[in-house]
């Protein structure tokens, strides 16, 4: 069976793709940020250990935006204290777990951004349609809907 371009999401090819099974950490995952140059979209319900998320943010911390649940404002504050550069909203409903790296790195997972004692799973992909198509039909819609924290 094919999948389908339909209501319920894109289909495209991919020939470069991770599963990541209990193993990889979004450190591990983002080791490169430094050297990254394309924006970097992180959708998530909570923001997990503000030490580790600083080690994470730290290695580039500009050209990031976050949108993070409600249930997130007071460590969102912190980190936008840390970190005035990086843009964070808030989403009453996000649950999603997505990190965007343009032009084409697509990583979805069961793991907030942050550090999890849990056992988590994900795939990372390679793909500038998937990339595209996340930002406009994932991160653009919450964004729109998100409340932005400001530090007055």
């Amino acid at each position: 069976m094919t999948f389908s371009t339909d209501h319920g999401g894109l289909a495209f090819s991919c020939d470069d793709a991770k599963l990541s099974i209990g193993a990889s950490t979004w450190n591990t995952k983002l080791s490169q940020l430094g050297s990254m140059r394309g924006k970097v979209y992180i959708v998530t319900a909570g923001l997990v250990d503000l030490n580790y998320l600083s080690r994470i943010i730290g290695k580039r911390p500009s050209d990031i935006f976050i949108v993070a649940h409600s249930d997130a404002r007071v460590e969102a504050e912190a980190l936008k204290a840390l970190f005035p550069n990086v843009s964070i909203a808030l989403h009453p409903r996000n649950n999603a777990k997505v990190v965007l790296i343009a032009p084409s790195t697509v990583w979805i997972s069961s793991a907030d951004f942050g550090k999890s004692e849990s056992f988590e799973a994900g795939i990372g992909l390679h793909s500038t349609v998937a990339f595209a198509s996340m930002v406009e039909n994932v991160f653009a819609k919450l964004w729109a809907e998100s409340v932005a924290v400001d530090l007055a």
